[in-house]
C-alpha cells in the first residue's frame, strides 16, 4: 500500500514523482554511490571484511544520512566482487542513538541493520520510529523492504504499534 511511510527508505525518492516508478533504476544508482563515513574512532583489521566506526558517527551515501554511536560495515568477500565503489558492501549495523534521514523522512531506533542484497532495513528498539513529514509509525520492529516498498511494523506484546496518517503528507496521486 503507498502511502506517506512506506516510500520512506528509498534514498532518491526525495523528489516529488510517483511512486510507481522503477526501484531497480534508483536502487543502482544507490549501491554506485560512494558511502562517506566520519567518526572519532576506527577499527579495522587486514583479515577482517568488516570495519568498526565508533564515536560520534556519520555515514552519508547519496541524500541519506545515518548518525549513530558505533557502526560496522560488512563488504562482500573480494575474491567474490571485484567493485572499487559502494556496491561492494554487505551490511551495515549501526548502534546506540541511531538517526537516519532521507530528504523529508526521518528513523529514530537504538538499533539498524541495512543488507544490501535484499534492500531490507531493520529498525528496533524499545519505540523504533519512522516519519514522513508528521506522519509516523512506532514499533518495537520496523522492517522496510526497500525493493517492494513495503513496510512491516512489530509490537513486543506490552506495547502496541502505533501509526499516525497526516493527509497532508501523502503525495498526490496519479490515476
Amino acid at each position: 500500500m503507498p502511502g506517506p511511510v512506506t516510500g520512506f527508505a528509498r534514498a532518491s525518492d526525495t523528489k516529488a514523482v510517483p511512486e510507481k516508478k522503477s526501484v531497480k533504476k534508483k536502487t543502482e544508482k544507490l549501491e554506485d554511490a560512494s558511502l562517506h563515513i566520519i567518526s572519532d574512532k576506527m577499527i579495522a583489521s587486514r583479515d577482517s571484511s568488516m570495519v568498526e566506526f565508533i564515536g560520534n558517527v556519520k555515514a552519508t551515501r547519496l541524500d541519506a544520512v545515518i548518525h549513530a554511536d558505533a557502526l560496522q560495515v560488512f563488504f562482500i568477500d573480494s575474491d567474490k566482487n571485484n567493485s572499487t565503489t559502494g556496491g561492494n558492501v554487505k551490511k551495515i549495523v549501526s548502534t546506540g542513538n541511531v538517526r537516519y534521514t532521507a530528504g523529508e523522512r526521518k528513523a529514530f531506533a537504538d538499533k539498524a541493520v541495512y543488507t544490501a542484497a535484499d534492500e531490507v532495513l531493520v529498525l528496533t528498539g524499545k519505540t523504533a520510529k519512522l516519519m514522513t513529514g508528521s506522519s509516523f509509525v512506532t514499533g518495537r520492529k520496523i522492517t522496510l523492504y526497500r525493493a517492494e516498498d513495503k513496510v512491516i511494523v512489530e509490537s513486543d506484546g506490552s506495547n502496541r504499534v502505533e501509526a499516525m496518517f497526516n493527509p497532508e503528507d501523502s503525495p498526490a496521486e496519479s490515476n
